[in-house]
C-alpha cells in the first residue's frame, strides 16, 4: 500500500470516530507513521485530506451499490438489493452515521469545498435511486427515489443511536410499505 493510501485510510478512520476538527494533522501523521512533510507532498492542506476522503469513500459506495444491482437475482427489485447493500455496509464501513453529514455538521458555517462536495454526494445518490426506478417503472420514478432517499437517511441517522442492522431492517420495512400499489397509489 502506498503512503498517501496509508494517510487516507487512517484520517478516514479517525475523521469517523473523532470528527474532522478533533482530528488534527499531528495525530494523523502519527498514527500513519509518516513525516508532515510526506502527508503534505500529497495533500496540501487539511482541506484537501478531507476532501480526497470524502472521494474515495463515494467512490466505494457507489461501487459497492452498482455490483449489489448487477449481481442481484432478477427476481429482486433493486431498491430491495441497495437495502440489503446499506446493511453490509453497515457492518463493513461504520454504522456511527453518514461521514458526509458529519462534514457538513462540521463545515456548514464556512465557504468550503468541502459543503459543496456532500451537496453533489447525496444529489448523486438520489440520482442513482432515480436511475434505479427510472430502469424498472416509468411512473414516479423521481418521487420514489426522493422517498426512498428519505427513509435511507433515517435509518443511516438513527444508525448510531439503534444499531445499523435495525435501523436498516426497519427503513426497508418501511419502504416496503410505502412502495406497495394498494398503500400508497400515487407513487405507483
Amino acid at each position: 500500500m502506498s503512503k498517501a493510501q496509508d494517510i487516507l485510510n487512517t484520517a478516514e478512520r479517525l475523521f469517523d470516530f473523532q470528527g474532522f476538527h478533533a482530528t488534527g494533522i499531528d495525530q494523523i501523521v502519527r498514527e500513519a507513521e509518516v513525516t508532515p512533510r510526506t502527508l503534505y507532498r500529497y495533500f496540501h492542506s487539511k482541506e484537501q485530506l478531507i476532501l480526497k476522503v470524502l472521494e474515495e469513500r463515494e467512490l466505494r459506495f457507489f461501487r459497492k451499490l452498482q455490483q449489489c444491482i448487477e449481481n442481484k437475482e432478477n427476481s429482486i427489485p433493486n431498491w430491495v438489493a441497495v437495502f440489503n447493500e446499506l446493511e453490509n455496509w453497515f457492518k463493513e464501513e461504520s454504522d456511527r452515521g453518514c461521514l458526509f453529514l458529519r462534514a457538513l455538521a462540521e463545515y456548514r458555517h464556512k465557504e468550503t469545498e468541502i459543503v459543496q462536495t456532500v451537496l453533489i454526494h447525496k444529489q448523486r445518490t438520489l440520482d442513482f435511486l432515480m436511475g434505479q426506478f427510472a430502469k424498472t417503472s416509468s411512473d414516479h420514478f423521481k418521487d420514489r427515489a426522493e422517498s426512498l432517499m428519505l427513509i435511507i437517511e433515517g435509518a443511516v441517522a438513527l444508525a448510531p443511536v439503534i444499531g445499523g442492522k435495525a435501523a436498516i431492517q426497519r427503513a426497508s420495512k418501511l419502504a416496503h410499505q410505502l412502495l406497495q400499489p394498494t398503500t400508497h397509489p400515487l407513487l405507483h
